[in-house]
């Protein structure tokens, strides 16, 4: 329930244009009903709930809750998740490091890019309850699959070449593989599929890729789920 109060200091007709606009955006009759609650903090750091509207704004006209130019409302929303959503974001792993020169010519030394493709990539989940990433992998690549320790695997078999780029996407009431934007690629998904969430803290996952090379690259999305605004 979040109370909100409507008022205007210069006359009723500017009231009722606010209190109007606030029914409307509320009315299940445009759309699904659905929106999304959003607290911002000061330091500009937010968290959104999706929500649809359930009561209160059937309003009182009692002294103590309306006047001629304001009104308090107690609106109660149903969400589909309890959780909050923090910002998301992402991280970006290669299939091959490249290496490339670093000390002078003549040393033999590289540097290689640690955020590599394999096994006990470590990937961490800040919030307070385990969220379902977005996998994004860019061909070169003749299989996946995607393991975590406690919470199984999933298997993708599919040549992709290095112009195609394949999605899957864990998030509850989604779950959707597709290529290229397209087509879909469930029937390449193993049946066994586990489409895992990660822990929260620091998780250490497998991501295996077969026919790789230094262009194929696998990005994960992930939103964090908060107990709590």
């Amino acid at each position: 329930m979040i109370p909100i109060a409507i008022y205007a200091d210069d006359s009723r007709p500017a009231f009722l244009e606010r209190k109007r606009r606030l029914l409307r955006d509320l009315s299940p009759l445009d759309g699904d009903g659905r929106g999304t609650l959003t607290l911002t903090e000061a330091d500009g750091a937010s968290r959104s709930i999706a929500a649809i509207y359930a009561s209160g704004a059937e309003g009182a006209e009692d002294a103590d809750s309306a006047g001629r130019r304001w009104i308090t409302y107690g609106l109660t929303w149903t969400c589909e998740s309890p959780f909050w959503l923090g910002s998301e974001f992402s991280r970006t792993f290669r299939g091959v490091g490249d290496d490339t020169p670093f000390f002078p010519s003549g040393v033999p030394w590289v540097v290689s890019d640690s955020q590599v493709l394999g096994t006990g990539v470590k990937i961490t989940n800040p919030g307070d309850v385990p969220a379902f990433p977005v996998w994004t992998i860019s061909g070169p690549i003749s299989a996946a699959t995607f393991t975590h320790p406690t919470g199984g695997s999933w298997t993708l078999t599919r040549n992709l070449s290095a112009a195609d780029v394949a999605v899957i996407d864990c998030r509850e009431r989604i779950e959707t593989a597709i290529l290229n934007g397209t087509e879909n690629l469930w029937p390449n998904i193993d049946e066994a599929a586990v489409l895992w969430p990660l822990l929260r803290g620091t998780n250490a996952v497998d991501l295996v890729v077969a026919g790789s090379t230094s262009a194929t690259t696998v990005k994960v999305r992930l939103q964090p789920r908060y107990l709590s605004a």
